[in-house]
């Protein structure tokens, strides 16, 4: 027999490991709990947008605490809704201590595909031709600005296209000869980036009816911006940006607590504009959560029975096989505990579940799911078709 994960543990069409990845996998989120805070932040996103507005909030939790997924998960659950919501995922780089704004700024412009820019530059022109949206310039208050976003986005040449949205991001040393012959060389003013930013959002909700919202994921990188003058302008800009009514910006920032978000996100003035009722705080799950949150991921990637109920609707039709494989019910020897805690047997799943959720730092998705992929490969190397309490002591033997 192959030695697979998916073969040996009788894993569901188009799922090779437990170790499920958010980008791969969008449409899973795993616990009780965890639905019910997706579903908040789902319903704050719908909300705002019925006044064409972006919600904004700060997410904070534990390192590997399932922010990334989060974000993965709500932009899949906004498309599949159809809300009225253009959602953008971005990942923060490692900011240098002096690095610019626009080092993140450039991330959320250049998220935008090219295609969609000249779509929606172009059908924009065509509601201005009709007298049925402003100008541009009443909008950006920037001849630049104005002419490259009205008339460079919706060009046909899509490098003249990317190019204009480099310029757009705060990028220096982008040749725009091409669109005028007297254009800033360089935008680097938070009014300049806030004044992009109210142009793109103005465009799309114009075209599209859509309103923007940004996923700023890993935003406890700022706390890398440490040089008081690039500080000092990252803050105007984040100010600026947070101003905006027609844009949503969620950052979702590794800290333990509130008092270990990034200096940025803790200033008077962002943390007005964003509400202070809008720092949301993922906790750690319990040992009822982490047992939850693991038996309905076997439910889930394992063929034995039906899909939980919340999987159902989104999981593939392919996953949804509710039959039982007779090898693995001869495995678990038809007991229904077994089978429940198929792959581990049952007094090895209380083990782990125990060792986790004792082990401090280990009592986290991704560690969960770390020492589950190690234990199943143990298994595995072993013959074991299950996971026993020795392969179990092993494991937390090996961890910190």
């Amino acid at each position: 027999m192959e030695k697979s994960l998916a073969s040996w543990f009788f894993l569901r069409p188009t799922i090779t490991t437990f170790q499920l990845e958010p980008e791969q996998h969008p449409e899973f989120i795993f616990g009780t709990r965890e639905r019910a805070q997706r579903d908040h932040l789902l319903g704050e996103i719908e909300g705002a947008s019925y006044g064409d507005a972006g919600f904004k909030a700060v997410v904070f939790g534990d390192y590997g605490r399932g922010k990334t997924r989060m974000c993965q998960n709500l932009r899949f659950e906004i498309q599949r809704h159809q809300l009225r919501i253009f959602p953008i995922y971005v990942k923060c780089s490692s900011f240098t201590s002096k690095a610019p704004f626009h080092s993140l700024f450039r991330e959320m412009i250049m998220r935008h595909s090219t295609a969609d820019m000249t779509r929606i530059a172009t059908e924009y022109g065509r509601l201005v031709a009709a007298g049925t949206a402003r100008p541009l310039i009443e909008i950006v208050q920037s001849e630049d600005i104005a002419l490259v976003m009205g008339q460079g986005l919706a060009l046909l040449n899509a490098e003249m296209v990317r190019r204009c949205m480099r310029w757009l991001s705060g990028e220096g040393k982008v040749p725009m000869e091409g669109i005028g012959p007297a254009i800033k060389p360089q935008l680097s003013d938070s009014s300049e980036f806030g004044a992009v930013m109210r142009g793109l959002s103005h465009m799309i909700a114009a075209v599209d009816r859509k309103v923007v919202v940004y996923f700023i994921d890993e935003a406890e990188r700022f706390n890398n911006i440490t040089n008081a003058d690039a500080f000092t302008v990252w803050l105007v800009s984040l100010r600026e940006l947070t101003e905006i009514a027609g844009i949503g910006l969620i950052f979702f920032v590794g800290a333990i607590s509130r008092n270990e978000l990034p200096v940025l996100l803790l200033q008077e003035e962002i943390m007005r504009r964003i509400g202070v009722v809008n720092y949301i705080e993922f906790l750690n799950p319990s040992r009822d959560e982490l047992r939850a949150f693991v038996k309905e991921l076997f439910s889930t990637c394992i063929r034995k029975g039906e899909v939980p109920e919340p999987h159902k609707l989104i999981a593939p039709q392919e996953v949804l096989d509710p039959n039982i494989p007779d090898e693995l019910a001869t495995i678990t020897q038809n007991d229904e505990a077994r089978l429940d805690a198929f792959p581990f047997e049952p007094d090895a799943l209380d083990e782990f579940i125990e060792d986790v959720a004792a082990g401090g730092s280990a009592n986290k998705p991704s560690e969960v799911l770390k020492r589950l992929l190690k234990a199943t490969q143990r298994a595995i190397r072993k013959d074991r078709r299950t996971i026993d309490r020795s392969i179990v002591a092993e494991i937390n033997a090996e961890g910190m």
